[in-house]
């Protein structure tokens, strides 16, 4: 077996899909509530082992309450993966509380009552591991960006801060969105922190930016413009995490920095076609057929 390593945090999504998002003190019917298992290495994961790869999903510890029994029995029902999940009487199982409106839009709050802990995969499976993905969310991530490279496993990171953030060195692959970038760390030059966390890793550095086009910086130094095939989201969580899942894969098989963007933001896409987080991962088929309209140009 050869297998990714996915660890942040593991979640249970609750959703809420609302005809709009509501104002200060307004009352509001919502048209539909889910429940859905959640998480970057869930969902990144989750991708990964529908397109056929072996996936070590790890992180926090769960609680024995209803939510963290769903979340556990949903993981160990997956094909292709290893869940490393406890559970512990003490903890509260963190929860996402996600509003969803018709447009595709959403907005986060996430709730994480109680402190967890944490769980790492043993030898055995570091042993096998040909890459880590790591999220910058999840208790114990230092320890599991640690045991990565004293095993000297690449890592794949997703939303850091910027050339100084701990998890970059060792990494072969960034994804972060503009929308993140700009709202969360007020970085505001998209290509000169692409070109500063470049420099520190001399990985790819894959920047989205909703429908609009994605900047790529790749490992040999070239840029590249993607522009994401025209669609009519219902629901773009997930989407980030499909993209990061799609670079990994395209990583594993060592494909050309072309077809390697093209099948991560047609999963991409495809995942905003869905609801939930990784309820309906997109095959192999539907990806290669929506890759064909998938732009990408030298910038």
């Amino acid at each position: 077996m050869s297998a990714v390593i996915c660890y942040g945090s593991l979640i249970a999504d609750r959703v809420l899909e609302l005809p709009r998002f509501p104002r200060p003190g307004e009352g509001m019917h919502a048209l539909g509530e889910h429940l859905y298992v959640g998480g970057e290495p869930c969902n990144v994961g989750g991708h990964l082992a529908a397109w056929g790869v072996d996936v070590v999903i790890a992180g926090n510890r769960l609680g024995t309450d209803p939510l963290g029994s769903f979340v556990g029995a949903r993981l160990r029902e997956r094909l292709r993966t290893t869940p490393v999940v406890e559970g512990a009487a003490e903890v509260r199982t963190p929860t996402c509380y996600i509003w969803t409106t018709p447009d595709g839009e959403r907005t986060i709050v996430p709730s994480w009552p109680t402190p967890t802990g944490w769980m790492l995969p043993g030898d055995d499976l570091m042993r096998v591991a040909r890459m880590v993905s790591v999220s910058i969310y999840g208790p114990g991530m230092d320890a599991m960006v640690a045991l990565a490279r004293r095993w000297q496993l690449p890592l794949a990171v997703a939303d850091i801060s910027g050339p100084d953030d701990s998890r970059l060195p060792g990494a072969a692959i960034v994804a972060t969105s503009r929308t993140v970038l700009e709202q969360r760390h007020n970085v505001r030059e998209i290509e000169a922190w692409i070109e500063a966390v470049h420099a520190v890793s001399r990985a790819l550095v894959v920047v989205s930016d909703g429908p609009r086009s994605v900047l790529a910086l790749a490992a040999d130094g070239r840029w590249w413009s993607v522009q994401p095939p025209q669609i009519a989201p219902v629901d773009t969580t997930g989407a980030g995490d499909a993209l990061k899942a799609g670079l990994i894969m395209g990583w594993l098989h060592e494909w050309p920095i072309e077809e390697m963007l093209r099948w991560a933001i047609a999963a991409a896409s495809l995942q905003c076609l869905h609801r939930g987080p990784c309820e309906h991962p997109a095959t192999r088929e539907e990806i290669e057929s929506l890759m064909p309209t998938v732009g990408v140009a030298p910038w």
